[in-house]
C-alpha cells in the first residue's frame, strides 16, 4: 500500500502498476497476469501509441518494467473481480506510512476475499438489465 497524495483516477492506477509490477520483479517472477478493473489503463498499456500527457512517464515506466518479465498478460475484469485492490484503496486512505508491504495482512475481510479467490468463488455484477423494471 502507498498513500499517494491526492491524484487522479489514471495517475492512482499507473503508480499502483509500477509498483506492483516493480514489486514482482523484485520477487524474481517471470511469468505474470495483470488484472485490472481500470479498462482505460489496460487500453493504454495495450496500445502502441505515445502520447503527451500527464501521466505518460508512469505508462512507459509500466511498458519499460513489462520487459523484465518471461511473458504476462494484461486483462481487463470488472470491480468485482478485484476486490482485494479496493479493499486495500480504502484502507490505504488512512495511511500515513509512505509504503507498506503486506506480507502478512491483518484484515480480517482480506483474508476472507482471498480465500473466496483461491476457491473460485466471485460477485455477482448486477448491470441495469438484471434490475426489476417498475410499472406505473
Amino acid at each position: 500500500m502507498r498513500n499517494i497524495g491526492v491524484a487522479t483516477s489514471i495517475i492512482a492506477e499507473f503508480r499502483a502498476l509500477r509498483d506492483g509490477l516493480l514489486l514482482a520483479s523484485q520477487l524474481g517472477i517471470n511469468r505474470l497476469i495483470i488484472e485490472l478493473d481500470a479498462k482505460v489503463i489496460v487500453d493504454l498499456m495495450l496500445s502502441n501509441n505515445t502520447c503527451n500527457r500527464a501521466y505518460t512517464p508512469l505508462l512507459n515506466d509500466c511498458r519499460h518494467l513489462l520487459c523484465h518479465f518471461q511473458r504476462y498478460k494484461i486483462n481487463h475484469v470488472y470491480r468485482e473481480a478485484n476486490r482485494c485492490t479496493n479493499l486495500l484503496a480504502k484502507e490505504v486512505c488512512a495511511c500515513s506510512t509512505a509504503f507498506v508491504v503486506l506480507d502478512n495482512p491483518s484484515f480480517v475481510n482480506l483474508c476472507s476475499i482471498l480465500d473466496s479467490d483461491a476457491s473460485g468463488l466471485y460477485s455477482v455484477r448486477l448491470t441495469a438489465s438484471d434490475l426489476p423494471v417498475l410499472d406505473f
